[in-house]
């Protein structure tokens, strides 16, 4: 399943509801326990993709890409990211996100798969969806993708600017995981995985 929005050969998208049962739906980011979820042969086969792409992948993550500056106070991608998303909320009278590690795990393993397709995809996202119910009892979660963005203040801009990424920045979330992965070339791939 991929949706997108290519501006630019820089590439953004957001999971949605109907995405998952209609792939050429592009917008609306929420998934509640009574949505039927879609179990396609493709996610049926991705787990298996996935755990071998753990062990193939060797993509410099954006912690290490940081670990020349140890010492100082400079902040990974992720972390502003995360900074400029609670910015936005606050600004518009949300509460901020609290960082997940169960979310930041599957955000990781989600940046690395598209990583091994060379695609960005919300390609198991009732897995992860599912993992989330039963790791923190989830109730809702959205998810925004986005590859080939140099900073995090350019991938925020990106989501803002597209109507679908921007309602999961400012959705009734809790929690948010956040992987941003650079491939061989150094191309990062971003997830947002958001919950409550």
């Amino acid at each position: 399943m991929l949706c997108g929005l290519l501006t630019l050969m820089l590439i953004a998208v957001s999971c949605s509801t109907e995405e998952l049962t209609d792939p050429d739906e592009e917008t609306v980011d929420l998934i509640e326990e009574e949505v039927e979820e879609d179990k396609d042969s493709e996610e049926d086969n991705a787990e298996e993709t996935e755990d071998a792409v753990e062990d193939e992948n060797e993509e410099e993550t954006e912690e290490e890409a940081t670990d020349e500056n140890e010492g100082t106070d400079t902040l990974t991608i992720s972390e502003e990211i995360l900074e400029l998303v609670n910015q936005h909320r606050q600004s518009i009278g949300k509460t901020a996100l609290i960082r997940s590690s169960a979310a930041d795990e599957l955000a990781t393993e989600h940046s690395n798969y598209m990583i091994s397709k060379g695609a960005i995809s919300h390609d198991n996202f009732g897995d992860r969806f599912q993992k989330l119910k039963q790791e923190v009892n989830a109730n809702a979660a959205g998810e925004n993708v986005a590859a080939g963005y140099p900073t995090a203040a350019a991938v925020m801009q990106g989501w803002v600017n597209s109507p679908g990424h921007k309602a999961n920045i400012e959705g009734n979330f809790t929690h948010i995981g956040i992987a941003s992965i650079r491939d061989s070339q150094g191309r990062y791939y971003y997830t947002q995985l958001f919950y409550r």
